[in-house]
């Protein structure tokens, strides 16, 4: 019987819909594409920095204004070729015919201009790109009058005198579409130096271009690291002087998005397996990455290629996908699943038929015919089958006819009825007992309802006046509530969920999810052993679950199958009764009852040691000898035996009752059986982890 069919876009929908991503992740704030390819670009200016400045450039820092004009009359006599000064105001009365500086000061995106006493010169404007780095420069300050920048100018004061009346003009920069000249780094060599070692060897400055800045400045984020505006002016009016800069064009990026397109379409045409294709997207990824990079090495041509190469991988591994997973081709009616699950319940192949209503939500118009197939499934002798319907039927409607005797007692008809027992009590808190289900060493466990949100839930209550004596009740009560809660706040999906807790006359009560299956010692027996592969299974689910609960300082002090319920028709398993053990150590009435069950105690907690999450892990050990042989490791005729027993006498190795195990279970069971704690797992995580790896040798 075919199911139910999965729809994926064609191929032009998919890319259509990458396409919206991209341009919607392409938009401000986020601009993914646009920062990808930054990313690219300080990479590939990284690269490039390899390159030495060239060596007529020197910088100098002054940590006093006052050498301002010094530094300038020592540069003019020493014949420095130029001197470009980033300090915003020109010294009074220095000769100035030999520096240019800012005759302009810029800032922010709106441009604000603050002019200068500077007569030569151009702006100084540090304006970073939209992530905050300085890539570009912005050779013209379009004012009232065009404005250079302090390096441009600098580069025109050099070339006067050539041949060219302006060698240096707007049309032979390169600038992108925006007016924007990108700037090309070099790499680390500048010259640098102070005042003072400019006194000791002025003849440092002759034929020099010396470019001034103010010590202590700030420094701006670039490719190559955080540069100072010195810095920054060397770099740019480098470029000048090399004729180094880095050039784009508006074409260039429609270029990176057509060979992308066209790759895609000749990959969505050609019949490739979903391998080939996802290896030839992948490689046409790097190509576009790779000639960005060439680029941008050997010709200095900047080519963005993010959004392309997102575009290609994406539709790549969609292609991939379809074609390793490919999909019906015809198209089914939405309630055909339903329809088909009637059709099998009304011709009697009923467990077919639970596998479909399995898969669906139960709405409230179901509820009479799934009522009809759990009771089928009854008559049938599929008890896990039948239970799951009525579980399911309870979630929605937990007044649905008798499904609440049915969940109590699979054998309970419709017509019959449970008899009341005796003195049986009807409520705890807001509660209704509908049955008793189950007793344990220490309450009684009941079907109840919650009326408030009709939820079938388990009630446990503890009659604490029967159970301890009087002057112990309180002590008790008290440590019930503390340890429920506690409980209470773990959410795992292995551990059973609790409700709430309270009290009501002398009994205490938990109310917690109503679990389905069976308690693992049902399968404890040599004549009713589990699977192995399924028992290591199980046993490393629990063993995380309480590596979950260790790490909320959580002990659950009582572990053995009797306390883990599974249930094989959803795979589910689920820790029980946390907290419980813990209240049995409070003085009872009852005697020869110790904390915890004696056969699964570690020999700390039989000495009355503190316990911790190592205890837990020993009684895991012990569960899983069991589980496995039908066996207990430790026995003794009396308590006093067994306890000699589990604290001194190392257990039977499990190869020797089933010769089919393999011995690497021997080993896992020697380190959670160890007698010292700290010899035993470290965590639960860490026993799970070898449980699984001993899966594989069972095989």
């Amino acid at each position: 019987m075919d199911g139910p069919s999965i729809t994926r876009p064609p191929l032009a929908v998919a890319i259509t819909l990458l396409l919206l991503a991209v341009g919607a992740l392409s938009l401000p704030p986020i601009q993914l594409t646009q920062r990808a390819d930054r990313a690219l670009y300080d990479t590939w200016s990284t690269v490039a920095a390899r390159t030495p400045p060239p060596e007529q450039i020197v910088l100098v820092y002054l940590r006093d204004p006052a050498w301002h004009q010094a530094l300038l009359n020592l540069a003019h006599h020493h014949g420095a070729r130029l001197v470009i000064s980033t300090l915003p105001q020109p010294p009074a009365g220095g000769d100035t015919h030999t520096a240019v500086g800012p005759v302009a000061l810029a800032s922010g995106a709106a441009m604000v201009v603050r002019e200068t006493d500077w007569t030569r010169g151009g702006h100084l404007w540090i304006r970073t790109d939209f992530d905050g780095v300085v890539r570009q420069e912005w050779p013209v300050l379009e004012a009232d009058t065009a404005i250079p920048s302090l390096a441009l100018a600098g580069a025109r004061s050099l070339t006067q005198g050539t041949k060219s009346a302006d060698p240096i003009g707007v049309d032979t920069l390169n600038l992108d579409p925006q007016g924007r000249r990108w700037l090309r780094f070099f790499g680390d060599g500048f010259v640098e130096l102070t005042p003072s070692e400019l006194l000791a060897a002025p003849t440092a400055l002759s034929g020099k271009i010396v470019i001034v800045g103010r010590e202590g400045t700030g420094r701006h984020a670039t490719p190559i690291g955080a540069l100072t505006t010195r810095e920054l002016i060397a770099h740019s009016i480098a470029g000048y002087l090399e004729g180094g800069s880095i050039t784009t064009a508006s074409w260039a990026a429609g270029l990176g998005w057509l060979i992308a397109g066209i790759t895609v379409l000749a990959l969505g045409f050609m019949p490739l397996s979903w391998g080939v294709s996802a290896a030839a997207a992948s490689l046409g990824t790097a190509a576009l990455l790779l000639w960005s990079a060439l680029a941008f090495l050997s010709q200095a041509f900047w080519q963005p290629v993010a959004g392309p190469a997102l575009l290609l991988l994406a539709s790549g591994c969609y292609l991939a996908w379809t074609r390793k997973y490919p999909l019906e081709r015809r198209r089914r009616p939405r309630d055909t699943t339903l329809t088909d699950a009637r059709r099998l319940a009304a011709r009697g192949e009923l467990e077919d038929a639970w596998t479909l209503y399995h898969r669906m939500p139960v709405s409230q118009m179901m509820l009479h015919e799934l009522y009809d197939l759990g009771s089928a499934l009854h008559d049938q002798g599929a008890e896990a089958m039948a239970t799951d319907i009525f579980h399911r039927i309870a979630q929605v409607d937990a007044g649905f006819r008798d499904v609440t005797n049915r969940l109590a007692d699979p054998s309970q008809t419709q017509t019959e009825q449970p008899a009341e027992e005796e003195g049986r009590i009807r409520h705890l808190g807001r509660y209704q007992l509908l049955k008793e289900i189950g007793r344990g060493a220490m309450g009684v466990v009941y079907l109840g309802k919650d009326p408030k949100i009709n939820r079938i839930v388990a009630v446990k209550a503890i009659d604490m006046a029967a159970e301890f004596e009087a002057e112990y009740v309180d002590e008790a009560r008290n440590r019930f509530i503390r340890e429920a809660e506690t409980a209470g706040r773990l959410n795992h999906p292995n551990i059973v969920t609790i409700f709430d807790v309270g009290e009501e006359k002398d009994f205490a009560y938990i109310a917690m999810e109503f679990l389905k299956g069976r308690r693992l010692d049902d399968f404890a027996e040599p004549d009713k052993l589990l699977p192995v592969p399924l028992v290591l299974e199980l046993v490393a689910r629990t063993a995380e679950a309480l590596d979950y609960a260790h790490n909320h300082d959580v002990v659950h002090r009582d572990i053995k199958p009797a306390n883990i319920m599974y249930d094989s028709s959803s795979d589910t398993l689920k820790i029980t009764d946390f907290g419980i053990a813990r209240l049995m150590d409070v003085n009872r009435t009852q005697t020869g009852i110790v904390l915890g069950t004696p056969s699964f105690m570690s020999p700390e907690q039989l000495e009355g040691e503190n316990v911790n999450g190592h205890t837990d892990l020993f009684a895991l050990g012990i569960s899983l000898f069991q589980l496995l042989t039908g066996h207990l490791p430790f026995r003794g005729a009396s308590m006093t035996e067994l306890m000699f027993v589990i604290a001194n006498e190392p257990h039977v190795p499990v190869t020797s009752i089933r010769a089919d195990l393999p011995e690497c279970l021997d080993r896992i069971l020697d380190q959670a059986l160890a007698k010292d704690p700290a010899s035993r797992y470290e965590s639960g995580a860490e026993m799970a982890l070898a449980l699984r790896e001993a899966v594989a040798e069972v095989g």
